[in-house]
C-alpha cells in the first residue's frame, strides 16, 4: 500500500479507535501461520477505519481524476510556458532570490546547530564546482542555486519545447479556436501528417467545420481535443477526425503508461503465468477502465 493511503489509514485508526496501538496491516504470509493468524484478528479489530480509509480514497480519487484526464497537451504546455517565464525571471533576479532562501535556510541550521561551511576547494579541482566566490552565500548561489534553475529549464524545454511547435499549429481546428481563425493556420498539418485527404479536400472539410461552431453560442464550444472529438462526426469530417485524435493522444506524461505497469503488475500473478496475452490485454482494460460499460 501507498505511503499516501498508510497515512489515511492511520489518522481514520486514530480517530476511530484511538485505544488501538498498532496503526499498519500485516502482510497475509503464506509459509508463517503465527503472522497469519495476527493478520486475521488485527484485520477484524480494524475492520471499519479499513472501509472508511478505502471510502475516502474513492473520493479523492474520482474528485481529482476529471482534473487529471481533462489535461491534454495544449493545456500543459500554457502551464509550462507560464512556469518557465516564473523561472526565468528568477534566473535574472537570483541574487535577490537567493538571499531570501539563504535566510531560511541560516534559520534552520541555527536551529540544528549546524554551521556554515563550503566542501574544501583546491587551484585545480575536476569533480565539484570550482566557482569564484568572496562569501559562503555567493558560493552555493553559484554552485547549487543557479546550476539547478538552468537545469531544471532545460528539462521543461527538452521535455515540451519540441512539441509546442506541433500543438501550436492543431490546436486551430478546436472549436473554440476555428471560428476566430483561416484554413492557412492549418496548413502546417500536413507536414506533421501527410495521409491526409488532398489540401482542397481538407480546405473545405474545415470550412464545414468552421460553418458548424460558428452557430454555437462561446460557451457551447468545446474547449479540449476529448470533448472535441466527441462532437466530430467521423463520417462527415474524417480529415478533422483524425487530427483531433492525434492530438488526443499526444500524452502530456508518462503516468498512464506507469498506472498501466502498476495494473499489469497486479493482474500477471504467479496463478497467471500462463494468461495469454489477449485475455491479459482484455483483463488489463477491464482493470484499468472501470467505467467502461
Amino acid at each position: 500500500m501507498s505511503a499516501k493511503r498508510t497515512e489515511i489509514l492511520k489518522s481514520i485508526i486514530s480517530d476511530c479507535c484511538p485505544e488501538q496501538k498498532k496503526r499498519n496491516l500485516f502482510y497475509y504470509l503464506k509459509h508463517d501461520w503465527m503472522e497469519r493468524h495476527d493478520s486475521v484478528f488485527l484485520f477484524k479489530d480494524i475492520l471499519e477505519p479499513i472501509l472508511l480509509s478505502l471510502l475516502k480514497i474513492e473520493e479523492e480519487s474520482s474528485a481529482s481524476a476529471p482534473k487529471a484526464h481533462a489535461l491534454n497537451l495544449s493545456q500543459a504546455i500554457a502551464n509550462v510556458t507560464s512556469v518557465l517565464d516564473l523561472l526565468s525571471k528568477q534566473r535574472v533576479n537570483d541574487n535577490d532570490n537567493f538571499k531570501f532562501l539563504c535566510a531560511q535556510v541560516k534559520e534552520i541550521a541555527a536551529k540544528l546547530d549546524i554551521k556554515e561551511e563550503i566542501p574544501r576547494v583546491c587551484r585545480l579541482q575536476t569533480a565539484r564546482n570550482n566557482v569564484p566566490y568572496s562569501t559562503e552565500e555567493e558560493y552555493y548561489r553559484r554552485a547549487v542555486y543557479v546550476p539547478y534553475l538552468d537545469d531544471f529549464c532545460n528539462s521543461l524545454k527538452e521535455r515540451f519545447e519540441s512539441q509546442k511547435e506541433t500543438v501550436a499549429f492543431l490546436q486551430h481546428i478546436f472549436p473554440e479556436f476555428c471560428t476566430k481563425t483561416d484554413f492557412y493556420s492549418l496548413e502546417a498539418a500536413f507536414n506533421f501528417y501527410e495521409d491526409l485527404s488532398h489540401k482542397e479536400v481538407v480546405k473545405s472539410e474545415f470550412m464545414l467545420w468552421k460553418e458548424k461552431w460558428s452557430q454555437e453560442k462561446s460557451e457551447n464550444l468545446p474547449k479540449i481535443a476529448i470533448s472535441s472529438l466527441e462532437k466530430c462526426d467521423k463520417t462527415f469530417f474524417p480529415n478533422i477526425y483524425i487530427l483531433l485524435k492525434l492530438l488526443a493522444v499526444l500524452p502530456v506524461s508518462v503516468a498512464t503508461v506507469e498506472r498501466s505497469f502498476s495494473n499489469l503488475r497486479r493482474l500477471k500473478t504467479y496463478l497467471r503465468n500462463t494468461t495469454s496475452e489477449s485475455r491479459l490485454n482484455g483483463l488489463a482494460l477491464l482493470s484499468i477502465h472501470r467505467d467502461i460499460k
